[in-house]
């Protein structure tokens, strides 16, 4: 059962309106919050793969969080925010500006009733499991899913069965040029991997979901026999950057993958995983770069023997245009 992640993990804030270009005069960071120049961003992706970024910071609290912010405002350069890294391609290069991990900031989890308030960056397996020792059910499907709750608000992250994150949202707070703001559930559309969240220009800090009391055991039971399916179907024991492709309507992309002939399919050294064709597996060596070359081979491919264009499900970070297989369907 292919998974969506949810990591979209990650976004991109734009905070400035010049073109942003390294190496430009900006004004100092802020004092007091550490910064690191040219962090490498592989260790941050479940992929393990990608370049760096040109700055990296992980803020105590929302305080330094607005803080970053302001500062990347006033250098007029790009700011994103990085989960889980579970749907996520960076660019060999890496990327310029600010790239802003939630952990710290945004990491806890406050159980009130029936209702759950989960930061950011805490991850789906260990809000599950957190929900199921309460009694709590609604979240077993994500128990199998490693990206984050920000992340999965904005992919409304799910599995094959159809269930998903967005019916369990209540509320959902963000930070952006406003501010803090609590959007409520009405004021977010969630769809098939998507939600208006993404690309609206903000950052996701946390939310409060909806639970319904279950028994612990039963949930507990449920979880397992989805973490059984998921370790028999999914190459789990590889980095992988979770599912590829969306499936398109009435189909699944790895059945067009595999019925393409792509299973086993290779570029550098990354490949088209053997046990479900809509992952690809790295085996230590590869590049962003090697991902692009056999994400095109598949397209194409996959386009010759059904007439299906594959549309990415993972998150492509990279300075410039989007190479072209984030580029859209080729013309004709």
């Amino acid at each position: 059962m292919a998974t969506s992640h949810g990591e979209h993990p990650c976004s991109l804030v734009r905070v400035g309106c010049t073109p942003y270009h390294r190496g430009m005069d900006r004004p100092p960071p802020p004092a007091g919050i550490e910064i690191h120049e040219h962090a490498p961003l592989a260790r941050h992706t479940y992929m393990r793969i990608g370049g760096p970024a040109e700055y990296f910071a992980t803020p105590a609290d929302l305080v330094e969080l607005e803080r970053l912010m302001l500062w990347a405002r006033a250098a007029a350069m790009p700011m994103r925010i990085i989960g889980g890294g579970s749907n996520l391609l960076v660019a060999d290069e890496g990327v310029s500006g600010l790239v802003v991990s939630l952990r710290r900031a945004c990491g806890g989890i406050e159980f009130t009733g029936s209702r759950v308030t989960a930061g950011a960056a805490v991850m789906l397996p260990a809000l599950a499991r957190a929900a199921a020792e309460r009694g709590l059910g609604g979240l077993e499907f994500a128990v199998g899913i490693p990206g984050s709750v920000g992340g999965a608000l904005q992919t409304n992250a799910g599995i094959g069965d159809g269930r998903c994150i967005g019916p369990l949202v209540r509320e959902v707070e963000v930070f952006g040029g406003r501010g803090f703001q609590t959007l409520s559930r009405y004021e977010i559309h969630f769809d098939y991997r998507h939600s208006s969240l993404r690309g609206a220009g903000v950052m996701v800090v946390g939310a409060t979901l909806h639970l319904e009391p279950r028994p612990t055991a039963e949930i507990q039971a449920e979880m397992r026999q989805l973490l059984e399916a998921r370790s028999a179907s999914q190459p789990t024991a590889e980095p992988n950057a979770g599912s590829m492709f969306r499936n398109p309507e009435g189909n699944a992309a790895g059945r067009l993958i595999e019925a393409a002939g792509c299973k086993g399919l290779a570029s550098g050294g990354v490949r088209v995983s053997e046990l479900h064709a809509n992952f690809f597996v790295h085996d230590g060596s590869g590049r962003a770069s090697d991902v692009l070359a056999l994400m095109s081979e598949v397209q194409r491919r996959v386009l010759e023997t059904s007439g299906v264009w594959l549309t990415p499900e993972i998150v492509w970070w990279g300075d410039g245009a989007p190479p072209a297989p984030f580029a859209g369907a080729p013309e004709g």
